[in-house]
Formats: C-alpha cells, structure tokens, sequence
C-alpha cells in the first residue's frame, strides 16, 4: 500500500514537471515573438507579419512599460525579452522530467 501511495505522488509530480515545461515552453515563444518584433521596429523594410509582429508588441510594451514607468528603446525592449525568453528555455529545460 505504501509503495502505491510514492508511485501516486511520482507520477502527479512527473505530470506537474510535464505541464511546467509545456508552459515555459510556450512564454519563450511567444518572449521570442516578441523580441522579433520589437527588433523589427528598428526596420521599416520588415515584412507585413513581422510588422503586425512589432505593432502587438509595441502595444504591449506600451501598456508594461507605463504601468513599470520605464522608458526603453526599442533595442533594449528587444534585449529584455530576448533574456526573458533565454530564461523560459533554460527552466523548461531544467524542469523536462528524465
């Protein structure tokens, strides 16, 4: 009885490490996203999905950044995400259940 009560509990914390790494996983993509637009605002020759890219997250950061009270440019806008997402990568990567 007790060894199916410790298989209970490794299977529910193999699942809570499956799922955390599917949702870090998805935040560094759409950190990355983000990032690419916010780099391609620098270039006014983008594509148009690049472009629709850079206007959500010029949206975006306007909303953040004047809720934080920060000014950033757009290359340090594009940085901070850019870390963010290495950051998203490097915890699905150490939470990825072995």
């Amino acid at each position: 009885m007790a060894l199916d009560a410790s298989f209970r509990v490794a299977c529910a914390v193999r699942a809570f490490l499956i799922v955390l790494t599917v949702v870090f996983t998805l935040v560094a993509l759409t950190l990355a996203a983000l990032a690419l637009g916010s780099l391609a605002s620098l270039n006014a020759g983008s594509p148009p999905l690049v472009s629709a890219l850079s206007a959500a997250e010029g949206l975006l950061s306007g909303r953040l950044m004047g809720w934080l009270h920060l000014s950033l440019d757009a290359f340090w806008r594009a940085l901070a995400w850019a870390g963010l997402c290495c950051l998203c990568v490097w915890f699905a990567a150490y939470l990825k259940p072995r």
